[in-house]
């Protein structure tokens, strides 16, 4: 190769390489370093806000000092179905110790009667959130249901599990190992 098209081939990579760092803020604005809030196992939780199906306002930070599991259900999906039974049975056993679950229905991509007359029909006593608008999943960068994320007592995130993978004995595993040995925290 010779010394000119060498060159050329430079010049024309660094002023292409320029040119994709002045256009790239403006073909995607929502991508910048720093602002995102998704959940990451051993980083603090971002906070939310959402209202249950009666209209009381919960707030992730009243759960201060407790271990919470966030899942990110709706009511259409097997998968979900499939996982909330053995969710509840570990929430009876391990709620009296602290530890809170909260159900939040991707009611942007759910019809609510369908999940209220769900949730209902099933008894789960753990709470009911309602993600209406799809913010919390957005902040939470939720691609699929079930997610769910698992917080220690200290608001930090011990795990996040996409799919099945919340099973009840995980969950208890992860639990022994945050209420009782203080593992994850």
């Amino acid at each position: 190769m010779n010394k000119k098209v060498f060159i050329g081939s430079g010049l024309t990579l660094i002023v292409l390489s320029l040119i994709w760092l002045v256009i790239t803020p403006v073909l995607y604005p929502g991508v910048q370093a720093g602002t995102a809030s998704a959940a990451h196992p051993g980083f603090r939780v971002p906070g939310f806000t959402l209202e249950t199906p009666q209209g009381e306002l919960i707030t992730l930070s009243d759960f201060t000092g407790q271990p919470v599991l966030v899942f990110f259900w709706t009511s259409w999906c097997s998968v979900c179905k499939a996982t909330m039974p053995g969710l509840q049975s570990a929430y009876q056993d391990y709620a009296p110790d602290g530890f809170a679950l909260l159900a939040v229905n991707a009611t942007s991509q759910d019809a609510l009667a369908a999940a209220e007359s769900y949730f209902q029909s099933q008894g789960y006593t753990f709470t009911l959130l309602l993600d209406r608008d799809g913010s919390v999943a957005r902040d939470y960068q939720m691609h699929a249901v079930p997610t769910s994320i698992l917080i220690d007592r200290n608001g930090i995130v011990t795990d996040v599990v996409i799919g099945s993978g919340m099973s009840e004995g995980f969950l208890r595993a992860r639990l022994d190992g945050i209420l009782v040995t203080g593992e994850g925290e």
